[in-house]
C-alpha cells in the first residue's frame, strides 16, 4: 500500500510514540494540511537536499491536525523531547501531531526529504 511519508531524526519518532513529543518543528510546510496516515520514519542523518537519501525505519502511522508558527514564547515552554537542542529562530511552524499509531513491527525502508511516497506492507 502507498503511504505518505515523513522522515524524522533519531531520536524523536521515540519520542513521539512514547508521548512526550506531540509537535514537530519544520521550516515549511506542506501545500495541503491536515495530513492523515502519514507514515514516520526515523533516520539518522540531516538530509539537506532534495535528492538526499537515507537509511530509515518506519515506525508509526500519525495525523498531522494543524500548523502554527514556532514563536519565541512556544520555544521556551518546550522540553527537550520536542527541541532536541534546535535552536528558536523566526520562520519555524508547529505541525501538531494527533491519532499516533505504531507500527507492530518497525521497517525498514528509504528516509527522503519532504512529504514523499513509500508502498510498504505494514500491520499497524
Amino acid at each position: 500500500m502507498k503511504y505518505q511519508a515523513l522522515s524524522i531524526m533519531k531520536p524523536a519518532v521515540e519520542n513521539i510514540i512514547n508521548g512526550s513529543k506531540i509537535n514537530e518543528i519544520r521550516s515549511w510546510v506542506p501545500n495541503s494540511f491536515p495530513l492523515y496516515n502519514v507514515l514516520i520514519v526515523q533516520n539518522n542523518n540531516y538530509l539537506r537536499n532534495d535528492d538526499d537519501v537515507d537509511e530509515g525505519i518506519a515506525m508509526a502511522l500519525v495525523d498531522f491536525t494543524s500548523v502554527s508558527p514556532w514563536t519565541h514564547d512556544i520555544f521556551l515552554k518546550q522540553n527537550n523531547q520536542t527541541t532536541l537542542d534546535k535552536k528558536w529562530k523566526p520562520g519555524y511552524f508547529l505541525w501538531r501531531i494527533e491519532n499516533v499509531r505504531p507500527l507492530s513491527k518497525a521497517i525498514p525502508c528509504e528516509a527522503r526529504k519532504g512529504v514523499y511516497i513509500l508502498d510498504l506492507d505494514i500491520i499497524s
